[in-house]
């Protein structure tokens, strides 16, 4: 299982990071940067339908975003400010962040063609990644029904 999921994992990133010119850092802080300002959007425990129009969009998400800090990114993440705000600003120079007077924003309008269809794939792959274990889960419970605890 573990191979399987780490497979899926080192495609979505190497697949990924092609859009941001195989720059993982800065994939990752604009991931982390546009799942904190919708964070509240979706509250843990919550359905995305609640938030989500019929189209399954968020209706007029840019103003909905909360700002985020480069002192919280930099806590988040475990790098340093100064790493943090060269990578902000190399991709509010490429329009894909905003930056506001009390923080970061992502840019709705830099998920393009490209990254949308990518990310709809990357989402049937976790499926069938999912599948793939749950499928192995059980065949293992049937093998060993103790749930892998063996005598020594």
């Amino acid at each position: 299982m573990a191979f399987t999921m780490n497979r899926f994992i080192v495609d979505h990133v190497i697949r990924s990071a092609r859009l941001f010119d195989n720059d993982t850092e800065a994939l990752i802080l604009f991931g982390m940067l546009a799942h904190l300002n919708m964070l509240h959007l979706v509250p843990p425990g919550s359905s995305p339908r609640t938030t989500l129009d019929e189209n399954g969009r968020i209706p007029d998400p840019q103003s909905k975003f909360r700002p985020v800090r480069v002192r919280d990114l930099a806590q988040i993440t475990g790098r340093p400010r100064e790493t943090i705000r060269r990578k902000l600003e190399h991709m509010r120079a490429a329009g894909r962040v905003f930056r506001l007077r009390n923080g970061w924003v992502y840019n709705v309008s830099a998920v393009d063609a490209d990254m949308l269809a990518l990310t709809m794939d990357n989402v049937r792959r976790f499926l069938q990644t999912a599948d793939i274990m749950r499928s192995a889960a059980k065949d293992a419970a049937a093998i060993d029904p103790t749930g892998g605890t063996t005598p020594a």
